[in-house]
């Protein structure tokens, strides 16, 4: 059955198309508007859907869509409301539309609704008839199924996992009335299922949905994602985009000389959220209260201290209760690689993975795995978005003026000129789906010398205190990292961080965090032959495999999609070369 799924949030909308378990091609609508996380519904991305897998819009037998409230109903009816909430959202500045947009999200009950709520039961009948509203009428007359968002969340990382029986963990800021879920995952109804926890109660009246079954939520009201989004924001940084720079900040402050009351604690087995207001209003408060009196570096180890503590604590709880040993995440959350880490070296803990789109752009694909059950299978790439051929590469070239030459031994050539301490883009293949470059829209470079670190950061306009990542032969991994083995499968998706080795923190200091930490990301020969080759070629030269590797895109811009934007972006950040397609650029230094 070939499947459309779609994600129309007002954050990192996109797409997913599949024929039965196979993924034909997901991508986010932020790489075509280059707006970062765009939401809204992703017309461009449907489009490039269509044209990249020649699929035509009658061949589609079921629309899967995530979301019953996430989008409101009002949001869905009205389409331009979807850029106007963004756009208002996107604001560092305080105004009366954002005061009045966080009060009807956050205290009003249309965000916090329960599956057995009157409000939701009056809108799932007219979801169908509002969304058909926005698809080409090839479309409108298809099955519609809607999914709710956690479940979606979930069944995208289950599904991705390989895992037969797993528990899933989804952390956000809120969707369709919650913001955390924790669930049993198993192809068959599980058999002497433990007993109701006095901690932990389930959520009664909870319903099975493609083989996975909640055991425990908590509400939108009491969110980790909101709180680490009120933070963000009082430290001068955008929500919903840049909480992954207090992570980067954490490792240089001390939780402990933060004195504020913890503002999460259990009460009766529900998770209870005692700090300041969500929005404009807990943003101003926590700028008073928590910005003026603490160092941002501070500030920023006590919520990291907090997310870990409490989700560990969560996480262990269900994992002894249930007796699974494989863990699933997924959800905005979990982004946070150093909590992954703290989850994947639990000793309840044999295999973790967390899904390589964890964010709401992974939605559309978690909303089709939802509704067609179909059985998990370990994914070995997420290369799903558009390629070029050199003959739609080679025109773009010509026309940017830049120097270039064919290079049909590309891969060997890029570990030579690694080698040599030049930095390469690399633009090869597939794009690949979810927040992460994973060696086909990548910037490389040799991680001997710290002071490379500078040279990027000035280049590609990025904040001195976020760490870059280095990519790893699989193969060699204990060389580099300690603690790795629940974690590989999720590092090759570079969503986990390892405390590295002595001859890690020695040898390649530039990829190497302050608190001694990588984000590494494993290479497999048969997920990624070319950058394998590249590594591999690059090991023989050097004695090592270890390159950085970061995303090819300026600072706040979305990762290069097209070779037109590879091209420019090549230009502009003044890099050493650029492989693209059968062909290498030279720069103009």
């Amino acid at each position: 059955m070939i499947a459309l799924g779609i994600n129309e949030d007002l954050f990192d909308s996109g797409v997913a198309l599949c024929d039965g378990p196979k993924v034909l091609f997901a991508s986010n609508e932020e790489r075509y508007t280059r707006a970062k996380n765009e939401g809204g519904f992703p017309y461009q991305a449907l489009a490039s859907l269509f044209k990249t897998t020649g699929v035509r819009p009658q061949d589609i037998e079921r629309v899967c869509v995530a979301g019953f409230m996430t989008p409101p109903l009002p949001v869905r009816l009205v389409p331009g409301a979807h850029n106007w909430l963004f756009n208002a959202r996107r604001s560092h500045k305080e105004s009366f539309l954002r005061g009045l947009l966080d009060d009807v999200t956050f205290y009003t009950p249309i965000s916090h609704t329960s599956d057995r709520s009157l409000m939701r039961s009056v809108v799932k009948p007219l979801l169908g008839h509002v969304a058909r509203r926005m698809f080409a009428k090839e479309l409108r007359n298809k099955p519609f199924r809607f999914v709710d968002h956690h479940y979606a969340h979930a069944a995208s990382a289950w599904h991705l996992s390989g895992f037969e029986e797993a528990l899933c963990i989804t952390s956000d800021g809120m969707g369709d009335g919650l913001s955390l879920t924790v669930s049993t995952c198993a192809p068959f109804s599980r058999t002497g299922r433990p007993e109701r926890s006095t901690r932990y109660p389930e959520e009664v009246g909870a319903t099975p949905w493609g083989g996975m079954e909640r055991l425990w939520t908590a509400s939108s009201r009491d969110s980790f994602g909101l709180f680490f989004q009120v933070l963000t924001e009082a430290l001068g940084f955008l929500s919903c985009r840049d909480e992954g720079k207090l992570t980067g900040l954490a490792a240089n402050g001390d939780h402990r000389r933060v004195t504020e009351p913890d503002p999460f604690h259990m009460e009766d087995g529900r998770l209870v959220y005692n700090g300041p207001a969500f929005g404009q209003r807990g943003v101003r408060w926590a700028k008073e209260h928590y910005a003026a009196r603490y160092s941002r570096e501070d500030l920023s180890a006590w919520g990291q201290y907090l997310l870990e503590v409490h989700t560990v604590e969560i996480a262990r709880h269900w994992l002894q209760k249930t007796g699974l040993k494989q863990l699933v995440l997924s959800g905005g959350v979990f982004a946070n690689v150093k909590l992954n880490q703290r989850l994947h070296e639990l000793d309840e803990v044999e295999s973790l993975f967390v899904c390589p789109n964890m964010g709401d752009g992974g939605l559309g694909h978690g909303a089709i795995c939802a509704e067609h059950l179909n059985p998990p299978e370990r994914v070995r790439d997420v290369f799903w978005g558009e390629s070029y051929s050199d003959g739609e590469i080679e025109p773009v070239l010509q026309r940017a003026g830049v120097s270039y030459e064919p290079c049909p031994n590309g891969e060997e050539r890029v570990a030579e000129l690694l080698a040599e301490g030049k930095i390469v883009a690399r633009f090869q293949g597939r794009m690949e789906w979810g927040p992460r470059a994973l060696g086909n829209r990548s910037i490389l470079v040799r991680t001997t010398d710290r002071e490379v670190v500078n040279r990027l950061n000035g280049l590609l306009k990025r904040s001195d205190f976020m760490p870059f990542a280095p990519a790893i032969l699989d193969e060699d991994v204990a060389e580099y990292c300690e603690h790795w083995e629940a974690g590989r499968h999720a590092a090759q998706f570079m969503t986990v961080c390892f405390d590295c080795t002595e001859r890690m923190r020695r040898d390649h200091p530039a990829v190497v965090h302050t608190d001694g930490t990588a984000r590494a990301q494993l290479v497999e020969a048969q997920s990624n032959p070319g950058f394998h080759r590249i590594l591999t070629e690059f090991k023989r030269r050097c004695g090592n495999s270890v390159v950085m590797n970061t995303s090819f895109n300026i600072h706040e811009e979305p990762i290069v999609r097209t070779p037109e934007e590879g091209v420019a972006s090549f230009m502009t950040a003044g890099l050493d070369y650029l492989s693209i397609g059968g062909f290498l650029a030279r720069g103009r230094s």
